[in-house]
């Protein structure tokens, strides 16, 4: 029965400090100033392809550039001669050449 009582008294005092709270007194453009302060959070975001800085993309094109580059120096470089049997041979592997006359041939 005492258990009962006490449990009964807490709660009656915890009712009872929500009446001594006062009315909070507010701005009236409260609610602006956050909802302002809130947007200009949303657009501070780092932009989802961040790699896309203009610093990069010159990098990348020079990659790039200069891979094409070392390629065509790379592919004229070459010392050996090409044959006509080998030329011969690759136009006939991918059926390049006719053995057919056509009559404006």
């Amino acid at each position: 029965m005492k258990h009962k009582n006490d449990i009964e008294n807490k709660v009656e005092d915890t009712l009872n400090v929500l009446d001594t709270i006062k009315e909070v007194k507010v701005n009236h453009f409260f609610k602006h100033k956050v909802l302002q302060q809130i947007q200009h959070q949303k657009e501070e975001k780092k932009p989802l392809l961040y790699w896309l800085t203009p610093q990069i993309q010159v990098v990348a094109i020079a990659a790039v550039f200069l891979l094409n580059i070392s390629t065509i120096f790379y592919a004229f470089s070459s010392n050996k001669d090409i044959s006509t049997n080998e030329i011969e041979n690759f136009a006939q592997e991918y059926a390049l050449q006719s053995s057919t006359t056509y009559l404006l041939n």
